[in-house]
């Protein structure tokens, strides 16, 4: 059994599910659920041009879609997950793999905060930080910057308005950081800025079906195992706004096989640099991959 690891918004790239979708059936249907509420999506996620499939409103459910699939193609190769996390946005896919949420619930929910995410935006924006620590980087950051992913001991992410950002980008670098990289983000994502768009989510998370989960389950949130359905609904509402704990999710799964369960290597790459994170983590964003894990079990 190994760790399921779900990539968030940033990992989606053109072309992405579409073996899934014309060489498996069974899985058409997570496709087909996504471009229903969603109209273009296929076509955007299948062709491009990239510049769409990384608007919000299309990268999240387009994700979902494609994480969801590949875990039903995982599963039905006899892989079940010894413990299910995600960054961000693949939270939704950890708690499908979980069974603590149905597909539909999962892309109901998403379809909204990816609209609430780009209709109640406030301006402002996201930066990488190389090469500092948490702790330094809280010390130096000016008003309106906000720390919003702890993705490992050498990479945070920051969020905020524009001014601060650039007044952050100066002093972080007077402290030592190896770079500052400006993200190409619609807005100031995982951080009190998100408010308005966070209060819209929990009204509507508070209405949810969402159960116990099946397998263990850890929130990108609070970085610890979560059993508990209410507990769940309420780390969902809270994570707009909360900061990624991922360094937390990689502390608390341990050094553990591990599957990074869509496209890309964003999330093995950073476990890669997380002393006592999972090890090793493969790439499963493909049909191949899949049938390539099987050969590797």
């Amino acid at each position: 059994m190994r760790a399921f690891l779900f990539p968030g918004q940033g990992s989606q790239t053109p072309g992405m599910g579409r073996d899934l979708y014309e060489s498996r059936p069974d899985v058409r249907c997570y496709f087909d659920e996504a471009a229903a509420r969603v109209p273009g999506l296929l076509q955007i996620m299948f062709e491009g041009p990239a510049e769409s499939l990384a608007r919000t409103q299309y990268a999240q459910p387009a994700l979902l879609a494609v994480e969801a699939a590949l875990t039903h193609i995982l599963k039905q190769l006899g892989h079940e997950p010894a413990v299910c996390a995600g960054h961000s946005l693949g939270e939704f896919s950890a708690l499908v793999a979980a069974e603590a949420l149905t597909y539909p619930e999962a892309l109901r929910l998403v379809e909204a905060r990816g609209r609430f995410m780009t209709e109640l935006v406030p301006p402002g924006g996201m930066a990488a930080v190389i090469g500092l620590s948490q702790e330094t980087i809280e010390k130096v950051l000016p008003k309106g910057g906000f720390i919003a992913n702890l993705n490992g001991p050498d990479q945070t992410i920051i969020s905020g308005e524009q001014e601060a950002l650039k007044e952050a980008a100066a002093v972080l670098t007077q402290a030592g950081a190896k770079r500052v990289l400006p993200l190409q983000v619609s807005g100031p994502f995982h951080s009190p800025l998100m408010k308005q768009a966070r209060d819209a989510f929990a009204e509507l998370v508070s209405t949810a079906a969402i159960s116990d989960p099946k397998y263990p389950f850890v929130s990108s949130v609070n970085g610890k195992q979560v059993t508990k359905a209410e507990d769940i609904r309420q780390l969902l509402s809270d994570q707009i706004c909360a900061p990624v704990q991922w360094t937390c999710v990689m502390s608390t799964i341990g050094p553990v096989p591990s599957v990074e369960v869509g496209p890309g290597r964003v999330l093995q790459g950073l476990c890669k640099r997380m002393k006592g994170g999972p090890d090793p983590v493969v790439s499963v964003g493909t049909l191949e991959a899949c049938v390539t894990l099987e050969k590797l079990e």
